[in-house]
């Protein structure tokens, strides 16, 4: 199942589980880590990686903010903040 991603009005995070967390468990339990963050879903087929969003009116307005939230996942496990990319389209000759 594909996410519906908003990356103009959310910014997320992707955090990646150790094998003995009790979040693999209750994954939708990662949007109780911090009041402004909100479990989006699993990332593909890889049950330790969970996308959380954060709504950018708060991400990038309060930095003291966006270091709690971190520091809050940090402390669950490995912390990415996506980016979104723009996919490159392929000429007809490149196969």
């Amino acid at each position: 199942m594909a996410l519906n991603l908003n990356y103009a009005a959310n910014t997320y995070l992707a955090v990646t589980l150790p094998a003995a967390s009790s979040y693999l468990q209750a994954p939708a339990s990662l949007g109780h880590v911090h009041p402004a963050v909100a479990h989006v879903g699993q990332v593909g087929e890889m049950p330790d990686v969970q996308l959380v969003s954060v709504p950018k009116q708060e991400w990038d307005v309060s930095e003291t903010v966006r270091a709690e939230i971190l520091a809050a996942f940090k402390a669950v496990g490995r912390v990415d903040i996506q980016e979104p990319k723009q996919r490159a389209k392929r000429g007809g000759d490149e196969l």
